[in-house]
């Protein structure tokens, strides 16, 4: 998988101190993520060695339950259209599945389950999640 880099303006964000334990997914939205995949693409913002802000945010409802626990510096994070397109979400799978291999982790979130912001809007639907997450390993076993 080519990943292209689009990193710029590094000296606005805070060095990594801490292991990466979490891969977050979520959709689209002003706040800068580690990478982004859009129109057949896979686009690195923000080195891995940097924090990104896409995690931070107040907990909305009651379903932020890893608000706290999953923070900018523990997790790595990749950003997708709300209603991606089939090729998007397979770049996607196979982004999530890279960085699973570079980081050896396994917990993947959305951002809803760490502000409760229905974001990325294709996979607030736990059954559709949870189809996602069978894929990825069905396609590591």
């Amino acid at each position: 998988m080519k990943i292209e880099s689009k990193i710029k303006d590094t000296e606005k964000y805070e060095k990594r101190n801490d292991k990466v334990e979490y891969i977050v997914i979520q959709g689209f939205r002003d706040k800068t993520t580690h990478y982004q995949v859009s129109k057949g693409k896979v686009y690195q913002m923000i080195p891995d060695t940097l924090l990104s802000e896409s995690v931070n945010g107040a907990k909305l409802n009651k379903y932020g339950i890893f608000h706290g626990i999953c923070t900018k510096y523990n997790s790595i994070s990749i950003s997708l259209d709300d209603m991606p397109k089939k090729d998007d979400v397979e770049l996607c799978k196979h982004l999530i599945i890279t960085l699973m291999k570079r980081y050896d982790i396994d917990r993947i979130i959305r951002q809803i389950d760490i502000t409760g912001e229905s974001s990325p809007t294709i996979w607030t639907d736990n059954s559709k999640w949870n189809g996602m997450l069978s894929s990825i390993k069905e396609i590591l076993e």
